[in-house]
C-alpha cells in the first residue's frame, strides 16, 4: 500500500508485535555492524522493505528472539521504558551501550495507521544500517567478551 493512502489502524497487540520484531532486527543489525561475530553467520534479508543483516546461527538467533519476546507483555502494558544492548570487554567492563527508549502510549498508538508505525521503524533501521562510519572502533574483542541484552 502506498504511503498516504488509508491503512488499517494498529491494535495494541500489533503495535507491540511491530516493536518486538523491530528490536530483534535492530539488535541483530548492531551485532553485524559492530562485527562481534564472523560475517559468515549473517545473511542479507529485508525487514519492512529495508535490507538488513539476519543471523543464520540458530542458537544466537533464538537467544535474541526469546529475550525480546519475553518482554512482549511488559511492553504492551507500558512497563518497559528502555531496552539496552551493552557490549562488555573481557574484564566485564561495558565498552559500548545502545539504548532503545520505548515510550508506548497504547491509547495513542492504537489510533495510528500500521503504515505510519512501519514507516517510522523503517526510517530508524535505515539510519542504523548506515551508522557504522560514525561509531568508534570497539576495543579488541576476544571470545570471552559478552553482549548483554
Amino acid at each position: 500500500m502506498e504511503r498516504g493512502q488509508a491503512s488499517a489502524i494498529a491494535s495494541p497487540g500489533e503495535v507491540t508485535d511491530l516493536l518486538c520484531e523491530f528490536l530483534e532486527v535492530a539488535v541483530t543489525l548492531l551485532l553485524s555492524i559492530r562485527k562481534l561475530y564472523p560475517a559468515e553467520i549473517f545473511e542479507r534479508r529485508r525487514h519492512l522493505n529495508v535490507p538488513v543483516q539476519w543471523i543464520r546461527h540458530a542458537e544466537l538467533r533464538d537467544h535474541i528472539h526469546s529475550a525480546l519476546t519475553s518482554l512482549h507483555s511488559w511492553i504492551q502494558q507500558g512497563i518497559v521504558e528502555k531496552v539496552a544492548v551493552v557490549f562488555f570487554d573481557s574484564n566485564q567492563t561495558p565498552v559500548e551501550r545502545f539504548v532503545f527508549k520505548l515510550n508506548v502510549n497504547q491509547n495513542f498508538a492504537a489510533s495510528l495507521p500500521v503504515n505510519d508505525i512501519e514507516y517510522s521503524l523503517r526510517t530508524f533501521l535505515i539510519k542504523l544500517s548506515v551508522s557504522e562510519p560514525l561509531l568508534r572502533p570497539l576495543p579488541q574483542v576476544s571470545e570471552d567478551d559478552r553482549v548483554l541484552l
